[in-house]
């Protein structure tokens, strides 16, 4: 059975039908193509973050939907630095600043942007942070410490400058690093520095300290022959060792000068042997007994500047100071002792020089004091019948009282230049008259001998009373040493701005060895076995006066031709 066909006018009404469903499909479709491309255009947005929030119209309405780009993600992690950070224009206007720059400055975010860059910075510092900015905007990176004003004083940071491109232009980035806690830091590893190094330089002096007390202690020091020679080799006293049969184990180099040894010679002998020679200071043989370093061991205790006279082989006789201490072991046992010596040899000779004078200065008060005492007592016996002696008992007590003022006016001058209290009175004076108010106290057998030459006007710069005294020693020394003299020149010479006077006589004149030692004290020149009055003082003080003068002194001899001595003053 088939079915019946359709007429024609159904089969027109099915064509419409289908022609309407078909444009129905059409706008349909067109109407998804549009949405297609809207939701293109959103996510595109989206994607480059030209949309911040989106509005969804659902089934509880509208709802606002903000989105987490890359640009939210940078700005949250720009607010929880713990940096400031900031961009500025090249006005340096701040355009932008997170939260920890405006606590940093202690003001609200708000009042910030828009605020000069340069304010918050502390006015020394803001020519620097300028010249900065200057190089930053030419794209050269810098960084610097720089000082932001605070509430409670300056703040360190640390600058970071790199210029930005942006869409609404170039702007410079900068990142400020608050020091405040890093120069804490630094001051308190500072302070613990300075610390440690103070505790290091007490440990050291401890450990400096420690190690000679164990050097002078410990067994090492008895027993370490090489450790102990590098310390006493540099020693400038003499050291020698002796073991417990006194025989000498060690003695340092200055020991062995002393002794006229070299080498291991030393060993040859304990406190004496064919090198040299030990004495007292009376010149007696120093017996083994009698040593000083004998002597600490055998009553174990230090002997302290005791002093002999050694004599070395082919050397002079010197005297020695010896300090001296027996030598124990940790059991206090005794394991022989040890010397130190210096030369005290010009110590030695200053005090016979001391007695020498003591000596001479009671032989030279006690003859005129004596004679003054003998014409004293017979001018007492005729003082009731004067007869004719009485006119030259009377100068001989003149002279003899002129005698001892002399010798104590010696005495007082030298013990002012000892004590330094010597006082020049200086004026400009005319050396002729001076000489000649010299000569009117000298002995007139010898004033046909006496000539002033040169320029006798000459004026000189000084003190009169002071430079009498030198020249009449002058004269005084020649009369005394030279009484044989046919003639005493006294020569004033000018040489530039510099007087000088030159004594000359032509008697025996002074032997070479002596010449070196005349202007010093108690020295006095004694030839031939003549014996000459005198303290030795004279030519010593003289020295000291021309010294205050600002001046030279000096002698110039040929034995056998005669003698010159001379002095130089400034003229003004």
């Amino acid at each position: 059975m088939t079915e019946d066909p359709k007429t024609q006018e159904e089969l027109l009404a099915e064509l419409e039908r289908l022609r309407l469903q078909d444009r129905q499909q059409r706008e349909a479709l067109s109407s998804l193509t549009d949405q297609l491309e809207e939701a293109n255009d959103t996510l595109e947005a989206i994607r480059t973050g030209e949309v911040d929030a989106l509005v969804i119209n659902g089934a509880d309405g509208h709802q606002v939907y903000t989105l987490k780009s890359a640009d939210q993600t940078y700005r949250i992690f720009i607010e929880q630095m713990i940096q400031g950070a900031i961009t500025i224009n090249k006005a340096g206007t701040i355009l932008y600043s997170n939260s920890q720059f405006a606590t940093l400055i202690n003001q609200p975010l708000e009042k910030v942007i828009g605020q000069p860059f340069y304010k918050y910075f502390m006015e020394s510092d803001v020519p620097l942070c300028k010249e900065l900015v200057d190089g930053a905007w030419q794209d050269i990176v810098t960084k610097a410490e720089l000082r932001l004003k605070g509430n409670n004083g300056e703040i360190p940071v640390l600058l970071s400058l790199k210029t930005l491109n942006l869409d609404e232009g170039v702007s410079l980035s900068v990142i400020l690093t608050d020091l405040s806690e890093q120069k804490l830091t630094q001051r308190l590893l500072l302070k613990k520095n300075e610390e440690l190094l103070i505790s290091e330089q007490l440990a050291s002096q401890l450990n400096t300290n420690l190690e000679a007390s164990v050097k002078a202690r410990t067994q090492e020091l008895y027993k370490s022959q090489q450790q102990l020679s590098r310390v006493l080799e540099t020693m400038a006293e003499g050291v020698m060792i002796v073991d417990v049969n006194h025989k000498m184990t060690y003695a340092n180099k200055m020991a062995q000068d002393f002794l006229g040894v070299r080498g291991n010679e030393y060993s040859l002998g304990g406190y004496h042997n064919m090198k040299w020679e030990t004495y007292k200071l009376d010149g007696e043989p120093l017996a083994i007994e009698e040593h000083p370093i004998y002597l600490a061991m055998q009553t174990g205790k230090a002997v302290y500047d005791f002093e002999i006279a050694l004599q070395a082989e082919g050397k002079e006789l010197v005297y020695l100071s010896v300090n001296a201490v027996p030598i124990y072991d940790e059991a206090k046992k005794l394991t022989g002792g040890i010397g130190t010596f210096v030369d005290v040899t010009h110590r030695r000779k200053a005090i016979q020089q001391k007695d020498d004078f003591i000596s001479v200065a009671s032989h030279e008060l006690k003859t005129p004091i004596t004679s003054l005492k003998a014409a004293l007592q017979l001018l007492d016996r005729i003082k009731d019948n004067p007869s004719s002696h009485l006119p030259k008992l009377i100068a001989q007590a003149n002279r003899s009282m002129t005698k001892v003022s002399n010798l104590i006016e010696e005495l007082l001058n030298a013990s002012k230049v000892t004590s330094g209290q010597m006082h020049l009175k200086t004026q400009l004076f005319k050396l002729t008259d001076l000489i000649k108010e010299c000569l009117s106290s000298i002995n007139e057998n010898f004033k046909s001998k006496l000539r002033i030459n040169g320029d006798l006007d000459l004026v000189v710069n000084g003190d009169p009373n002071r430079i009498e005294q030198v020249i009449v020693n002058f004269i005084n020394n020649s009369i005394k040493y030279a009484p044989n003299a046919t003639l005493i020149e006294i020569l004033l010479e000018k040489e530039n701005n510099i007087a000088k006077v030159t004594v000359t006589d032509d008697g025996p004149g002074i032997h070479p060895d002596k010449l070196p030692h005349l202007f010093e004290r108690y020295y006095r020149v004694d030839d031939g076995g003549a014996q000459y009055s005198g303290l030795g003082l004279g030519l010593y003080i003289s020295a000291e006066i021309i010294k205050k003068h600002n001046g030279e002194i000096g002698a110039i001899s040929e034995f056998g031709k005669g003698s010159s001595f001379w002095f130089t003053l400034p003229i003004e």
